[in-house]
């Protein structure tokens, strides 16, 4: 009873006392143990159900799923069987005038609605199609992105659906779309305008009380403490016009209620509350570990909504206050001794597992191996049921309770190490006479998830007071519909056969000291290097007292085995290494683990002044890192770089000092060999020289960190060149392009950080036979050399040229997979080899460095795939947010764009060279010396048919009209 009745005075004090701190015990919001989002509360029969994102997987990622309780103390929660996506974003679930349910949600950015005679299913979707579309984006106007639904009910039965978001742009706000009695079909649509809505960003919920129509919605960025709730009102009709009436939720002084929004209203008699979420605490790196929290909403006698005080006391809807007062179970483990066998620092103590808080957690230092937390109950006492909230509801995790009279000798209580199915809470019942009680967790679903507990609750129940009558009942699910929609339900990210045991966790290491290794610089076998020359060999030599590597941006060596599976989703890691970069570009990768194959996906460690993905690229805005200011500071210097991830702290160190630290969620996929040098795809090359270089599956101390960089190397200041020895190649790649290389007396490529040459891609004449060049090493030693060009073949290519200028222009225009939204375009057919280039004249905007409209032009392959849907491949001029030139690709897996962060600066040249399964990007300052840009070059297989279109594109992403001018095209097709 002492849970409940301290929860119940907390209640009836709101306002009455200084607020409750958020990790106070017994505090009443968060109401839901664990990550969700964009909540829908809707109440069907004595039941109340939680519709929502499933949330703290990287982006909203999980099954279809349903919070359900009777009192609102006590929830359940269950897995559905539709959607089978796990893109399940929003859902909004209503009770139709026959009885049965629709349950409408959002897959970025369109709307599905399925049906069903239960509120959590079997679902079917109601336009026969598992996949099938209700409403497609921007149906209901053109500038009302698809996302978020609401359903609306009038008092005449006329139901309405509300979508958007990013509604804050100019002739944007919220799509309203009104639904046929079938409930799977419209018969008008239109758009509340952000003229009523002030700063309308998304997550529409509207409302009738009084004759008048409550337009509330969110606001600002719900990343961060900018996200807030507010709202509009019209005597006229759900879709306005509307007067826009204030802010009534933000986040509060202390930043403990952070970011709180995507809300929904419950009625309960006279009574309104909101339910919305809010940012977990310590805050997510990308506010996306957000939890679901209710407050009481109250008006004024004019109507008007007052402003909502976020608690964290929470609040009983009045109807359910005398249900609570009966619920007298008293829970054993409430605020009793705890220990663990680690802690993750001060923010997930283990006294938070048994403070019955959702907003607390115990989670212990390690996110690999068994962990545990043992519970004094204070005497030997009587106890049947010990029930389990863990950190992610929806996936399993294998455990054992163990129990003890004296903490020494144990006996079995429930042995679920074996256990393969999810759900929260996870009760285990056996009658037991113990103090202790321990929960050892030794493996999760998810590889790289903690064994981490929201709360642990020991009950000795009884007929009269069983915990477990006050839960709804299991519904019936039909589990083989479950099942068959989610294949991995039960299915483990990695095996324990999968996964490989490294001696003190080290993986490979890459190290340069002739003492290293006798027969081989590599602690395992690597593929032999691929560069521009074919395989070949890694310049060793000595620059500034190291032996180091060189890679001159264009080589790249491989694994002979594939990245291992310990690193699968949100493993723990650590890369080092030792370089010397002497000129840094915006994006030089040093290792690529895993490839970029959607969002925070990717691990790959590099050395480039980009502000975003510099050091570190997760594939992810708010999860990658940039270090440009530290690393430009290191150019032509040697600096130890360690990067250490332990599941939710990322670390970055420099020169063994800790330069940057946050928290952190990622998604890996290992896919195919671990490359050096560059991306898997070859691109975004790193060039300069690598001492060394390892890989742990494992996070290491800052001690360990220390230690490796006052590790002591092999020095040699000798070594120098014999310049006599050098020679040019000139070899002709395509039409007008030309690769300078400088090769050994066996005709071996020579690359070298220690000389002053440019080798690279250059544009030719065809008259131009013989070239000439000057070569110094770092002694200032020099020597001419001359070469004949070979391989020209330009007379094997046909030529479209056109000289004038063309301008093209537009508004309101994009670039996705939609052929309908393409701005103008100058396309011509080509199929096999070819080389596109042109020159980008002018851009609006450049006399004075500032643009109305996110212009973009440039150079476009494109192949449709279907009717509606295409595959795009484009490089063009992009000044906004410094990006210069972008490279951008779309396919049905994404959209990756790649700047050169030139801004204004940019190089006016453009390139793109299909030659077999690659497309070479290239930009240029002169239309001579040509630079591949950073994601090149592209795998040509995206496009799936070898017939293309290729030529000018134009678009502006925005509302205001906007130009690129073009000159000096020219095609050559094979």
């Amino acid at each position: 009873m002492k849970r409940i009745l301290y929860f119940l005075l907390l209640v009836l004090s709101v306002g009455a006392q200084a607020q409750t701190a958020w990790n106070a015990p017994g505090a009443g919001n968060p109401f839901i143990p664990g990550y969700f989002a964009d909540p829908t509360i809707r109440k069907f029969g004595d039941t109340f159900y939680i519709y929502a994102t499933t949330d703290g997987t990287g982006n909203g990622y999980g099954p279809a799923q349903v919070w359900m309780s009777k009192d609102f103390v006590n929830w359940r929660n269950v897995v559905m069987n539709w959607p089978t996506t796990e893109v399940v974003w929003a859902p909004d679930v209503i009770q139709t005038a026959e009885g049965k349910y629709h349950y409408y949600y959002c897959e970025p950015c369109m709307i599905h609605v399925g049906e069903s005679d239960s509120p959590v299913g079997p679902w079917r979707n109601m336009l026969g199609r598992a996949d099938a579309v209700l409403m497609p984006d921007r149906y209901c106007d053109p500038m009302a992105i698809t996302l978020d639904p609401m359903v609306f009910t009038d008092d005449d039965g006329s139901r309405y659906i509300f979508v958007g978001t990013w509604g804050i742009y100019e002739k944007s706000g919220c799509g309203w779309a009104k639904l046929a009695p079938d409930g799977k079909s419209f018969t008008d649509k239109g758009l509340v305008p952000n003229t009523q809505l002030k700063d309308f960003f998304e997550a529409p919920f509207v409302f009738k009380k009084d004759g008048k129509y409550y337009f509330t919605y969110s606001s600002g960025s719900c990343h961060d403490d900018t996200y807030r709730v507010q709202y509009g009102v019209s005597t006229t009709s759900p879709t306005g016009p509307y007067e826009y009436k204030g802010c009534i939720l933000k986040t509060n002084s202390d930043g403990t209620v952070h970011g709180p929004g995507h809300h929904s209203i419950l009625v309960d008699g006279d009574q309104y509350y909101i339910v919305y979420h809010r940012h977990n605490n310590p805050h997510s790196v990308h506010g996306f570990n957000r939890q679901l929290c209710i407050d009481k909403l109250e008006f004024d006698a004019e109507g008007n909504i007052l402003p909502i005080k976020p608690t964290h006391d929470g609040v009983l809807p009045v109807s359910l206050q005398k249900k609570a007062q009966k619920n007298v179970a008293k829970n054993l483990a409430y605020q009793a001794k705890v220990t663990a066998s680690s802690v993750l620092g001060d923010d997930f103590k283990a006294e938070y597992a048994v403070d019955d808080n959702n907003a607390t957690l115990w989670r212990p230092a390690n996110n690999q191996g068994a962990s545990w937390l043992q519970i004094d109950l204070g005497k030997v006492q009587k106890f049947n049921q010990v029930w389990l909230q863990m950190e992610y509801p929806t996936f399993f995790y294998q455990y054992k309770v163990e129990t003890s009279v004296d903490g020494q000798l144990w006996s079995m209580y429930a042995d679920k190490t074996q256990n393969r199915n999810a759900g929260s809470p996870l009760i285990e019942k056996a009658e037991a006479k113990a103090r202790y009680v321990r929960i050892t967790i030794t493996d999760t679903q998810k590889n790289g998830h903690f064994g981490a507990l929201w709360n642990v609750k020991v009950y000795n129940a009884t007929k009269k007071n069983d915990p477990e009558a006050l839960l709804p009942p299991m519904p019936n699910l039909d589990m083989q519909a479950v099942e068959a929609g989610y294949p991995n339900l039960h299915k483990k990210d990695v095996e324990a056969e999968e996964r490989i045991n490294y001696p003190n966790g080290l993986v490979f290491e890459l190290n340069a000291d002739p003492s290293h290794s006798s027969s081989s610089s590599f602690s395992r076998n690597f593929l032999p290097l691929k560069g521009a020359g074919g395989s070949e060999s890694l310049i060793r030599e000595v620059v500034k007292g190291k032996y180091g590597y060189y890679f001159d941006g264009t080589q790249s060596i491989k694994t002979t085995y594939d990245c291992p599976e310990n690193f699968r989703y949100n493993s723990a890691f650590t890369l080092s290494a030792w370089v010397l970069n002497p000129s840094v570009g915006p994006e030089e990768c040093i290792v690529s683990v895993c490839p970029q194959s959607g969002d925070l996906t990717s691990l790959q460690f590099g050395n480039g002044r980009d502000n975003t993905t510099g050091l570190m690229n997760h594939a992810g805005s708010f999860e990658s890192i940039g270090m440009p200011r530290e690393i430009a500071a290191g150019e032509g210097k040697w600096q130890h770089w360690t990067v250490t991830y332990d599941g939710w702290n990322e670390r970055c160190y420099l020169n063994g000092k800790l330069v940057h630290e946050k928290n952190n969620f990622l998604m890996l996929r290992p896919q195919g060999p671990i490359t050096i040098g560059a991306d898997q795809h070859g691109g975004d090359g790193f060039s300069g020289y690598i001492h060394s270089l390892k890989l742990y599956d494992r996070s290491l101390s800052a001690q360990e960190v220390q230690e490796e960089y006052k590790a002591k190397s092999d020095t040699d200041d000798r070594g120098t060149f014999d310049l006599s020895s050098l020679q040019l190649k000139a070899e002709g790649i395509g039409p007008n392009l030309v690769s300078i290389t400088l090769t050994d007396k066996d005709g071996k490529t020579v690359r070298s950080g220690r000389l002053d040459f440019s080798s690279g891609i250059y544009s030719v004449k065809p008259s131009d036979k013989t070239f000439s060049v000057t070569v110094r090493d770092d002694e200032g030693h020099s020597a001419e050399l001359q070469a004949s060009l070979e391989g020209m073949t330009a007379e094997s290519y046909t030529l479209i040229s056109e000289k004038e200028a063309v301008r093209l222009e537009s508004q309101d225009k994009n670039l996705d997979r939609d052929p309908s939204h393409n701005g103008p375009m100058k396309l011509y057919d080509a199929e096999g080899d070819f080389l596109l280039q042109v020159r980008v004249s002018d851009i609006m905007g450049r006399d004075r460095h500032n643009t109305p409209a996110y212009n973009e032009g440039g150079i476009i392959i494109l192949a449709n795939e279907g009717e509606h849907a295409q595959n795009l491949v484009h490089l063009g001029v992009f000044p906004n947010y410094n990006c210069g030139n972008m490279l951008t690709t779309v396919t049905r897996h994404g959209r990756p764009q790649y700047p050169n962060q030139l801004g204004w600066d940019y190089d006016p040249y453009l390139q793109l060279q299909r030659t077999g399964n690659l497309i070479h990007a290239r930009t240029s300052k002169d239309g001579v010396r040509w630079t591949e840009m950073p994601g090149s070059p592209v795998n040509a297989s995206l496009l799936r048919d070898n017939k293309v279109k290729v030529g000018l594109y134009q678009t502006t992403y925005s509302g205001n009209k906007a130009w690129v001018e073009f000159s000096d095209f020219n095609l050559w097709k094979k």
